[in-house]
């Protein structure tokens, strides 16, 4: 069975987690025996050809290089749905693939590419496709519980500090023509959803499909669970607690900052966005014992997990999945996550949750991780809990259902 990813970005070219997943999918997949393509964008230093465990990679896409930038934003959303609908029938033309899967941007082309008369596949992990902004947060400050217009959309986006990835600078937020330009590629991506098979990553995920009147199948994104069993963790003098993720408003890295005033803690975050300075100013100003250090490679991040007494997962946005507290889990680490869409879903009682954008709330759940029995029970609970991540249950789940389409 041949498969074909599209991707707009692919390891070691990586902008968020979707990128992980992909490459964890493709990797596995070809070690079960499938014939896996993936068509990502070309990025210079990179190969434009090259076959990685088995991956044959093509690099042939056109987009831009940083999400957090918007002349580069710009770019993404004008060259990379061309480039898709251009390359990728030359592609199927060449390799004469049984199925493609779309992940991300690429769901764009999804009514050109159906007509190759190849069942098309699309995995919904993140809100393009159902929220003009991306990140289905009404007015910067809690999750949306309708659909948008753009009526709605222009009012919401005017008060938002962030939309996607960037600061929502002025300029943005009164630019008529910008919010046109958003709201259209966001109509496209909608309705794009409809030409799909689709496979949400969470129930979540699945329950929004459903309001936009869409069926999906709920395959989670897997954990190699042995990655993250195998380094002793070092006894801290104090609670010693980790954040890694995007510096930017709806990720929570301040609601954390502002929670740990007044505990006796060492906190550690990792990652990169617009909020950086204004976290770094935080902490000296008020004298916190945190640091910030710049993103590590995924490869790297299961040594990292072992070394805290907590993960902490702040989000102020709905997050589809959660793939940080699902690893902090496998490698043995308590998690602490925001009561809020997938989140709850992943952590449920075998974690903490507080309420979304409360310091005063995660601050006391902080003080309860710091009791012996709670974060050895916690610890227990998430090691059984991630077991239906594993890469078994979740590969077994995903060629079941390449398999149906081809009957």
């Amino acid at each position: 069975m041949k498969i074909l990813f599209v991707s707009e970005y692919y390891p070691p070219k990586i902008s968020g987690g979707g990128e992980i997943n992909i490459a964890s999918l493709a990797n596995s997949l070809s070690s079960h025996g499938l014939d896996i393509f993936v068509l990502t964008s070309y990025h210079p230093s990179l190969n434009k050809f090259e076959i990685i465990d088995g991956v044959k990679i093509i690099r042939a896409l056109k987009t831009g290089s940083n999400p957090l930038d918007f002349k580069e934003n710009f770019k993404r959303s004008w060259y990379f749905p061309k480039s898709v609908k251009i390359v990728t029938p030359k592609i199927v033309s060449k390799f004469k693939p049984d199925i493609i899967h779309l992940t991300g941007a690429s769901l764009i082309a999804a009514p050109q590419l159906s007509k190759l008369q190849i069942p098309l596949v699309a995995t919904i992990e993140s809100y393009p496709s159902l929220c003009p902004k991306g990140d289905r947060i009404y007015h910067g400050q809690e999750e949306c519980q309708t659909r948008c217009s753009f009526r709605k959309f222009s009012d919401c986006q005017k008060k938002s500090s962030e939309i996607g990835k960037m600061k929502n600078s002025i300029y943005l937020k009164y630019n008529p023509l910008f919010k046109r330009y958003i709201y259209n590629h966001y109509q496209k991506l909608n309705s794009a959803l409809r030409y799909c098979h689709l496979i949400a990553v969470s129930k979540y995920v699945q329950e929004l499909l459903v309001r936009h009147g869409l069926n999906s199948e709920v395959i989670p994104n897997f954990v190699n669970l042995n990655e993250y069993s195998k380094f002793k963790r070092p006894k801290n003098n104090k609670l010693k607690i980790l954040y890694a993720g995007s510096l930017t408003r709806f990720k929570g890295p301040q609601t954390l900052l502002k929670a740990i005033m007044g505990i006796d803690c060492r906190c550690e975050l990792y990652g990169e966005g617009p909020l950086k300075i204004n976290l770094h100013n935080f902490i000296s100003e008020h004298k916190l014992d945190a640091e910030i250090f710049d993103s590590i490679p995924h490869s790297e991040m299961p040594k990292l997990y072992s070394n805290y007494d907590v993960v902490v997962f702040p989000s102020l946005w709905p997050e589809p999945f959660g793939r940080i507290p699902i690893e902090a889990m496998a490698s043995g680490t308590p998690v602490i996550g925001s009561n809020i869409g997938a989140v709850k879903e992943v952590i449920g009682s075998n974690g903490l949750l507080f309420k979304p954008n409360d310091p005063e709330d995660l601050h006391h759940q902080l003080k309860e991780i710091q009791k012996k029995n709670v974060s050895n029970r916690l610890v227990h609970k998430g090691l059984v809990q991630v077991k239906e991540y594993s890469e078994k249950i979740v590969i077994n789940k995903l060629i079941r259902l390449y398999e149906d389409l081809l009957k």
